[in-house]
């Protein structure tokens, strides 16, 4: 594994320190922020370093940059659990906060590290792994390209990274900040018009909202009013052709319209859940699949007390791992189960309380969770845009809506985990 290096503004140490204790990583995490410079060592699920005004100051602000390089630790006068050692650093901060005089005059005598260019050692070692501070990502469903074959190279000239689908499916990997949605003729929209509102409901779901900008459709009224109500900000007309003076006032329209949403947002970086994904999955570069399920479940399992990752084969869903469940063997769940059928086909999380409780009892049977499922979520796990395998989830640890992380990571961890894509 290589050097890691990122922003603390996108993954604070708290969140660092789960990824890289979920994955059973050893090295040096090496802080950088406005107090100074500061390490913390990782091995064996435990973390050693001292609690200094430097790493107190960036775990607090959330500013400055990190790296963690794999390997030795060196010696380390105390290590701790995690959930302690970050118990000191509250209780340290909370001493800070009512203003000690001990810790305030350590604070004092700290000089500022982040008047230099905190991204120069990122630049100068492309040895190491960054990850990625975000660049403007779009995606465009599009039941019929043309319009865009001409549009998409002059976006790309512009830095902005265009996903086009035809058909609409959120995208893998890291939320895009702009959808264009083009919709098939009326004649071949019959029977489609849900999944395309179901995209920009989706989009306009998103903490902050993705912008929305609808092409066509525009004579039904029905559609139209929907439309509005899941939230598009901008509706267009399709044009005629992609060809001639009104393809070019269309590409011309869209260009402007979305480089006023754009520069509306802001270019603030990737989110945390981004981030996560990212720092995740350079963990596991060199990782063999099994050691990828491990950290996977093992991270899970900071987001629910229980779950089970669930291969996805012709006939069944079949485990692959799990924690917190009673069952010792491999469990088995029928094909066309609706609840687990719907995250396959949708590829979206679902909520078991949103189905029967016949459907719940049954997978509650298979898994051994003789009291039953407490607010169960049932996440998917892809591979190329594919669903390969799902996460069931039960007795969530953190608050409703908190899974984002845990889902961009399942959204990109597919390919490692040495699973077969169902057929």
């Amino acid at each position: 594994m290589k050097a890691i290096l990122g922003r603390l503004s996108e993954l604070g140490l708290r969140e660092i320190s789960k990824l890289l204790t979920a994955a059973g990583a050893e090295g040096v995490l090496e802080v950088d922020g406005p107090g100074g410079a500061a390490r913390v060592a990782f091995k064996n699920g435990n973390l050693g370093g001292e609690v200094s005004p430097a790493l107190l100051t960036a775990y607090s602000t959330r500013n400055g940059t990190y790296c963690f390089r794999p390997g030795g630790t060196g010696p380390a006068a105390e290590w701790l659990p995690q959930e302690e050692f970050f118990a000191r650093l509250d209780a340290e901060a909370k001493t800070a906060k009512a203003g000690s005089p001990t810790r305030s005059d350590v604070m004092r005598g700290t000089e500022p590290s982040g008047t230099g260019d905190p991204l120069a050692e990122l630049r100068d070692s492309l040895a190491q792994i960054p990850i990625p501070f975000g660049a403007a990502r779009i995606l465009i469903a599009a039941a019929d390209p043309r319009p865009y074959r001409t549009l998409i190279p002059i976006w790309r000239q512009r830095g902005w990274e265009v996903v086009l689908d035809d058909a609409p499916r959120w995208p893998e990997g890291p939320a895009p900040r702009l959808v264009v949605e083009h919709l098939p003729v009326t004649a071949t929209l019959a029977g489609q018009d849900k999944s395309w509102l179901a995209l920009a409901k989706r989009a306009a779901a998103r903490r902050p909202p993705v912008p929305v900008l609808w092409v066509g459709g525009l004579a039904d009224p029905w559609l139209r009013h929907e439309a509005i109500g899941a939230g598009v900000e901008f509706m267009l007309p399709a044009p005629a052709g992609d060809a001639g003076e009104t393809a070019r006032w269309f590409r011309d329209d869209l260009t402007l319209l979305a480089d006023r949403f754009l520069s509306r947002r802001g270019e603030s970086g990737v989110g945390e859940a981004e981030a996560f994904r990212d720092f995740f999955l350079a963990l596991q570069v060199d990782a063999d699949p099994g050691e990828v399920r491990a950290s996977l479940l093992r991270f899970s399992s900071t987001f629910f007390a229980r779950g089970v990752l669930l291969e996805i084969r012709d006939a069944v869903f079949e485990s692959v791992g799990g924690y917190g469940f009673a069952f010792a063997n491999p469990v088995r769940v029928s094909r066309g189960v609706a609840m687990l059928e719907d995250v396959v086909i949708e590829r979206r999380s679902v909520r078991l309380d949103a189905y029967p409780e016949e459907g719940r009892g049954a997978i509650a049977r298979v898994v051994a969770a003789r009291e039953g499922l407490d607010r169960a979520e049932v996440l998917p796990v892809l591979a190329g845009g594919e669903c390969v395998a799902l996460f069931l989830g039960d007795r969530p640890l953190v608050e409703a809506g908190g899974t984002e992380a845990l889902a961009a990571v399942l959204a990109r961890s597919g390919a490692l985990l040495g699973l077969t894509q169902a057929r």
